[in-house]
């Protein structure tokens, strides 16, 4: 059975514009519910002032990222964590999965990120604001727990990258179907277009017998040909010249015996 391209491509290209489609309509109140989770006032385990320091309670496993508000560059760590045994954890420069938060027009660029990627053993930590602005700590663990929790961001997650697979799709299977007619076009089987005209079966049955009696030079029985009509003439009126030589002799033998 033969892969019809022309009709994949087209359903995949109409479900994924449907799909994006949807994705817009979702996204205005998926964005809503996003922003709360996002805005490190709403969301964090500690906010320290300039020279501040306060104590946190880590939960096993989770990571933890410190935040400060950008303007116009990159804002320096300058902070100091340590555990109940004095220990400092320096932490980890933010990398691509920790990028800048924009709420409400103010922008929160990552500044250090804490037991990246395996998380934090739970216990209490001191964390120390040595800088000279805000500094704000967020459990991005649970960040990203509520996100996977919240129904209108997955439906629009879900639909965009469902509409984006589903148009490369309808992409490929176009290409196919360009290739495939590329080629059908390039076919052209000998000896049944002549001239622009497709032969017929008649005729097709007619250039064989031609080519055989070439080839052979005697001429198969039943074709008809001016040949073969004048050789059937022939016998045709010898027969009945025959035949009338037979009755006419009959005749004159019943007129003699009469």
């Amino acid at each position: 059975m033969a892969v019809n391209f022309r009709r994949i491509a087209k359903w995949s290209s109409a479900i994924s514009v449907l799909l994006l489609i949807t994705f817009m309509a979702l996204l205005p109140g998926a964005y809503e519910k996003m922003e709360p989770m996002l805005d490190p006032e709403q969301q964090n385990v500690a906010r320290l002032e300039s020279g501040g320091s306060t104590s946190v309670d880590f939960v096993d496993g989770h990571v933890y990222v410190a935040l400060r508000q950008s303007e116009g560059g990159g804002p320096s760590a300058d902070l100091r964590l340590m555990d109940e045994q004095g220990e400092v954890f320096s932490g980890n420069s933010p990398g691509r999965l920790h990028g800048e938060r924009f709420v409400n027009g103010t922008s929160y660029s990552p500044v250090r990120v804490f037991c990246f990627p395996s998380g934090c053993k739970g216990g209490t930590y001191t964390l120390h604001n040595e800088g000279d602005s805000v500094l704000w700590l967020v459990d991005d663990s649970a960040s990203d727990t509520e996100f996977l929790t919240e129904p209108l961001i997955l439906a629009a997650f879900g639909t965009c990258c469902l509409g984006v697979i589903s148009g490369i799709i309808a992409l490929i299977f176009a290409i196919l179907m360009l290739g495939n007619r590329s080629s059908k076009d390039g076919k052209q089987v000998s000896g049944l277009v002549i001239d622009g005209k497709v032969m017929t079966t008649d005729e097709l049955y007619r250039a064989y017998q031609e080519q055989n009696i070439d080839a052979s030079g005697v001429p198969e029985p039943f074709v008809r040909n001016p040949s073969n009509n004048r050789t059937i003439q022939s016998v045709s009126d010898e027969s009945d010249f025959q035949i009338g030589e037979d009755d006419s002799d009959d005749e004159w033998k019943g007129w003699d015996e009469g």
